[in-house]
C-alpha cells in the first residue's frame, strides 16, 4: 500500500468520533431485509434479494461498526495535503440494483459522519435514483442542504406530477459525529428518520416512492456530482419502514 494512502486512512480514522447513536446498529438480516452493505472488506452488498454487486468505487477506511466507504473527492477539507489529495479522486459513486427497492413501501437507512467542509456551499447527496425517461421528469433524493440553518432532505418528485419535501434540522456542530439517517414510506406517507425517531412526516405523492428507472446511487448523484463527502457505514434497506413516531 503506498505510504500516501496508509497516511490518509489515518487521518481519517483519527478524525471519527467513536460514540454512536445508542441502540442503533450494526443492523442484522431478517425477512423484511432487501440489501445489507457493512463495508467491511468491500463495496458489495453482505446480503441482496437482487443483485448484491456494487458499481462504483471507494476506499474503506475505519468507520463506527468496522469500516466505511468514503465518499469524497477530498477537495475542500482543511487538513487534506497536496500528496494525499491525489488518493480522493478515485471515488466514484456506489450504486446498486433497482430491483432492491420496493418502491411501495420501505425504508433506506444507514450511519453517516459529514466532515466539516470549508465551503459546504453544494448540495450533498447520500442517496438518489430517477424515475421517467428523462431526467428531472422523476426522482428521489436523499440529502444534506447547506446553509446557516442546514437540513436534511427527502426530497420526491413524480413523473405524474407530484413533488414534495421533507426538511429536518441536522446543525453543523454535528459535523465529524456519526448519525444515524433514515427515509421511509408507503402508499399514504413519507417520513425522515435521525437516530431512530422520526422527525418529518407527509403525504406521500405516488402509490409509494416513484419506482427507480435507474441504479440507486450511494454517496453522491450517479454522474458524480453532489458528493456527500462523509463517511457512511452500515446500508440497509427494507420491504417496511423501521421506525415509527
Amino acid at each position: 500500500m503506498r505510504f500516501t494512502t496508509v497516511l490518509t486512512l489515518l487521518l481519517v480514522a483519527a478524525a471519527v468520533v467513536t460514540a454512536q447513536p445508542v441502540g442503533l446498529g450494526p443492523f442484522q438480516p431478517d425477512e423484511h431485509t432487501l440489501l445489507l452493505a457493512h463495508f467491511d472488506s468491500m463495496t458489495d452488498a453482505d446480503q441482496a434479494v437482487e443483485d448484491p454487486r456494487a458499481e462504483g468505487r471507494s476506499l474503506l477506511p475505519e468507520g463506527l461498526f468496522g469500516n466505511a466507504i468514503h465518499a469524497t473527492k477530498g477537495w475542500f477539507t482543511p487538513q487534506i495535503t497536496v500528496a494525499q489529495i491525489e488518493q480522493f479522486p478515485f471515488f466514484t459513486p456506489i450504486t446498486y440494483s433497482r430491483g432492491n427497492i420496493n418502491p411501495r413501501s420501505g425504508c433506506l437507512e444507514m450511519f453517516v459522519n459529514f466532515e466539516f467542509l470549508t465551503n459546504p456551499e453544494y448540495f450533498r447527496r447520500v442517496m438518489t435514483w430517477e424515475s421517467g425517461v428523462y431526467y428531472g421528469t422523476g426522482y428521489v433524493i436523499f440529502a444534506l442542504r447547506p446553509g446557516e440553518d442546514r437540513t436534511l432532505q427527502l426530497l420526491v418528485k413524480s413523473p405524474d406530477g407530484g413533488e414534495v419535501t421533507l426538511t429536518a434540522p441536522y446543525p453543523n456542530a454535528w459535523d465529524g459525529q456519526w448519525r444515524h439517517i433514515a427515509m421511509q414510506w408507503t402508499p399514504e406517507e413519507y417520513s425522515l428518520v435521525v437516530d431512530g425517531a422520526v422527525v418529518a412526516v407527509k403525504p406521500a405523492v405516488a402509490d409509494g416512492m416513484p419506482a427507480p428507472d435507474t441504479r440507486v446511487a450511494i454517496g453522491a448523484h450517479a454522474r458524480g456530482v453532489n458528493v456527500s463527502d462523509a463517511l457512511i457505514d452500515e446500508l440497509r434497506i427494507s420491504d417496511i419502514p423501521r421506525y415509527t413516531d
